[in-house]
């Protein structure tokens, strides 16, 4: 698929990763799910693994919900966490999700932090959209790391640059591509108005405070305004709906 990140990298962070779900804590993205989204029908998550949107979306949605991802934890770890949450499971897949031939369509495809990993980010993009049932809903999202967000990572986290494909985080490309495939576009914008995290500081107590003071102006600063953009937002959101014939 043209990971820009080995998938040893992601098993070994999710082999000692501890899964947990909050219903009291909001949820990325929450806002905009209550706007946009319908209850009940089909949900399929690409790159699901470990489960806090589908665990979110399938209580408050009536979701059955599906997924795939490349980690064998799909299959060995999913299936019995969402049945601690009481969720309607439909279909879980381990595999290259490119290579992947889904058994139906579906009301609601989505991915969190998943195409920007993907030099063929537009392949991918339009992978989703062939899921999608007439009239179903893509949400697509990611991290905006360019711009002011590009200064930050690159002095504080450049590891963590390596592992993304910044021309993926463009949201005039995920526009065309969109329209090209015939989706009305219903929101298209950044969220949050800054923010900033740190997956792979640079070492040093030097760094390790630098990063701190960035990520805590960046939240006083969201805390008092909100107005999305393209310097400092920390993530890009796309909700589109796939036109009935």
């Amino acid at each position: 698929m043209n990971s820009v990140v080995p998938q040893a990298y992601w098993d070994s962070l999710y082999h000692t990763l501890e899964p947990r779900y909050d219903a009291e804590t909001r949820i990325l993205f929450e806002d905009l799910f209550d706007r946009f989204l319908k209850p009940g029908g089909t949900f399929f998550e690409v790159g699901c693994y470990p489960g806090n949107f589908l665990i979110h979306l399938g209580q408050r949605f009536h979701y059955e919900v599906s997924g795939i991802d490349a980690t064998p934890f799909v299959l060995t770890r999913m299936a019995e966490r969402l049945r601690q949450h009481k969720l309607k499971i439909g279909q879980f897949f381990h595999g290259d999700f490119l290579q992947f031939q889904p058994p139906q369509l579906y009301d609601v495809v989505c991915s969190f932090g998943f195409i920007e990993h993907f030099i063929n980010f537009e392949e991918v993009m339009e992978k989703h959209m062939q899921m999608l049932a007439p009239g179903g809903t893509l949400i697509l999202s990611c991290p905006n790391f360019r711009y002011a967000q590009f200064v930050f990572h690159r002095l504080l986290d450049p590891v963590n640059l390596t592992r993304h494909v910044l021309k993926a985080m463009d949201l005039n490309r995920w526009r065309q591509v969109l329209e090209r495939n015939g989706m009305e576009i219903l929101h298209h914008d950044y969220y949050k108005t800054a923010g900033f995290w740190a997956d792979t500081p640079r070492p040093g107590k030097l760094m390790s405070h630098a990063v701190y003071y960035v990520k805590r102006i960046n939240q006083v600063i969201d805390l008092r305004m909100n107005c999305p953009n393209r310097f400092l937002s920390p993530y890009m959101i796309s909700i589109s709906r796939k036109r009935e014939p």
